[in-house]
């Protein structure tokens, strides 16, 4: 039954902030200062998860008047509900409230400069295919059944107008659930998928079910077989992509890149503009194909040392900066474990995943304490925990950025430096 409660405010998590006969609720799909009428989801301990079902009164100025259609039904955006003209002001809004615990970071991530991004800029994207639905999707809300997307403002346009004919494949081909992976170059001009094992569908995929070349010709570049974990398994055609930048960086199917098309050339200038010059030696403790480094060694030659536990991203970027050291299959923790003395004199990149740093790898940071640490947070709670942390040993936050590398998304990145001299 749903129930009329007044937002007070965003939450990190993106989520209106309601009141409501002695429970705090966190309504998906509600704006600061709007009555809306929400549904619960799911109760625990006096908080309450809920939707949008209308909006009754006061509805906000930043709310879309023509939202995505598939909107009430898809997952694969949080935000349709933003104009993109206030989509940077909310995000500052939710970053500060996700570092609600460190009051001066929140406070510097409430005034940070944004740099924003256009729509249909999904890279790399995850599909669900249920032949018993014939359809190829996001998932929907609450649920592991996809929905249809068709004309949908995220993906690329490519990848918008091969959906189609991929699902017509699989249809041919795949006789169980499957994920679908894309990955395309930054023109368009290239495009690689990859079946992975979806929930409800095998542990690993029937050769059988890899659709034939002819019936992708023209869409495709190549299609491939992936192991759970991303690995090759069989396929036909090219198994990668080549990001155009001013280093070329070789990224292979199943492997992860930053997903945003419109913003992958500018943050490879932006790491580059930021990195302390001179020939300082690097490390980068989470390197992928080798972006973030790269970025920094486009700048001039010193020193590096990428440290990547995926071994197909790790051998990509090893082929992508020949002259760096790569540890190929190695975590950050058990590189920096294995290494006594590290210079004090030293850049550290950090990419980590949306948990963040774990707290072995903070405390063998601060343990070495390198000079300048440059990092990327895909989550603003813990980037500001880890950046916190850092700061309690010694550091000094000297920039602070976000970047909207997910529009339609409550999702922000923190671009951080912070140095201890």
């Amino acid at each position: 039954m749903a129930v009329t409660v007044q937002v007070e405010r965003l939450a990190g998590g993106g989520k209106g902030v309601a009141h409501h006969d002695g429970e705090t609720w966190f309504v998906a799909g509600a704006l600061p200062g709007e009555t809306v009428a929400a549904e619960a989801v799911r109760r625990r301990a006096g908080i309450v998860e809920a939707e949008t079902v209308t909006v009754l009164a006061d509805p906000s100025p930043d709310r879309h008047p023509d939202p995505c259609p598939h909107a009430p039904s898809c997952g694969g955006c949080d935000w349709p509900h933003v104009t993109p003209d206030a989509d940077a002001a909310l995000k500052r809004e939710a970053a500060a409230g996700s570092a609600r615990g460190t009051p001066e970071l929140a406070a510097r991530l409430l005034t940070a400069p944004l740099q924003s991004s256009p729509l249909a800029y999904r890279l790399r994207s995850r599909l669900h295919w249920r032949p018993e639905a014939g359809v190829l999707g996001f998932y929907s809300r609450r649920s592991w059944e996809p929905v249809a997307i068709p004309s949908c403002r995220i993906v690329s346009p490519r990848l918008a107008e091969a959906i189609p004919r991929l699902a017509e494949a699989l249809a041919a081909s795949a006789d169980g659930p499957v994920d679908l992976e894309w990955l395309e170059d930054l023109e368009g001009a290239v495009a690689v998928v990859g079946l992975r094992p979806a929930r409800g569908g095998p542990g690993s995929i029937p050769p059988a079910w890899l659709p034939e070349r002819t019936r992708l010709e023209g869409i495709v570049d190549g299609c491939h077989v992936l192991s759970a974990s991303g690995a090759l398994a069989a396929g036909w055609g090219t198994a990668h992509v080549v990001m155009r930048l001013p280093i070329p960086l070789e990224v292979p199917i199943g492997a992860f890149f930053q997903g945003n098309r419109h913003l992958v050339p500018w943050l490879f200038t932006r790491v580059g503009e930021l990195a302390p010059p001179g020939e300082e030696p690097m490390w980068d403790l989470h390197a992928g194909v080798g972006l973030l480094a790269a970025a920094v060694l486009d700048r001039g030659p010193r020193a590096a040392v990428l440290v990547e536990p995926y071994r197909p991203s790790a051998l990509a970027a090893a082929r992508n900066l020949p002259d760096a050291k790569v540890a190929v299959g190695r975590t950050a923790e058990a590189y920096l474990g294995s290494h006594r003395r590290l210079p004090r004199k030293a850049l550290v990149l950090t990419d980590p995943p949306r948990a963040g740093l774990t707290a072995e790898l903070r405390s063998r940071l601060a343990g070495w304490h390198p000079r300048t640490i440059l990092m990327l947070g895909c989550d603003p709670a813990t980037w500001a925990r880890d950046a916190g942390f850092l700061i309690e040993r010694g550091y000094e936050l000297t920039h602070v950025e976000l970047i909207d590398l997910f529009p339609s998304t409550h999702h922000v990145e923190v671009l951080a430096v912070l140095v201890s001299e």
